[in-house]
């Protein structure tokens, strides 16, 4: 259960530099679904060959066991619980990480619901059938079990909650911040760091 965007290899001067973004959300977090729709999914669209993207569908969320079994309290109550599976089970069957973004994106336009994952699923041809399959079986709970485990080691307080190259930092100007990691940028950073932005 990897949620790597992308292998990581040592570098090599012909080796295309990436930045390491790590995201820490709930699908119905209303910052989360904000910032996911309107800023990281975008972000991707233009950087994502530049960028190494881990996302953890998991949240203010807690993981027990009960009678041998997971079961997850989660901020937003057991929609919220259902829908971080549905986003885990994407990002484990969709092969292509950022078809698999974009997807978790259209979703939270939404609710996170099955609804929304079949609209989802027919709007970009994908299996929502199968993504659904996983989020009520045992698969979707070891998924957010996993997601759960590594949000544990992300030590946050809240969400949404975002690394770059390891260093957490706000979501505010968030890809200013990003395109002023690279110590080369890319070109579609150069007209983003160019703005008047400023670093917080």
């Amino acid at each position: 259960m990897n949620n790597d965007s992308s292998i990581i290899t040592e570098k090599a001067d012909n080796v295309q530099e990436k930045v390491l973004i790590q995201f820490y959300y709930e699908c119905l977090c209303p910052f989360c679904m904000r910032f996911y729709t309107e800023v990281f999914v975008p972000m991707v669209g233009k950087l994502g060959e530049y960028l190494d993207v881990r996302t953890y569908p998991y949240g203010n969320a807690w993981t027990n066991k009960v009678n041998g079994s997971y079961v997850f309290d989660c901020q937003h109550g057991t929609a919220e619980c259902y829908g971080n599976k549905l986003h885990a089970c994407a990002l484990d069957l969709l092969e292509n990480k950022t078809q698999a973004l974009v997807f978790n994106s259209c979703l939270m336009n939404g609710y996170s619901d099955d609804s929304d994952a079949d609209a989802c699923g027919k709007e970009q041809n994908v299996d929502a059938v199968a993504i659904k399959e996983c989020a009520k079986g045992e698969k979707g709970t070891q998924l957010l079990k996993y997601y759960g485990d590594e949000s544990s080691d992300g030590h946050y307080s809240y969400v949404p909650y975002l690394r770059i190259n390891g260093e957490h930092r706000a979501r505010f100007n968030f890809v200013f911040k990003v395109c002023k990691t690279f110590k080369v940028p890319p070109p579609p950073c150069v007209e983003v760091i160019n703005s008047d932005n400023d670093e917080e």
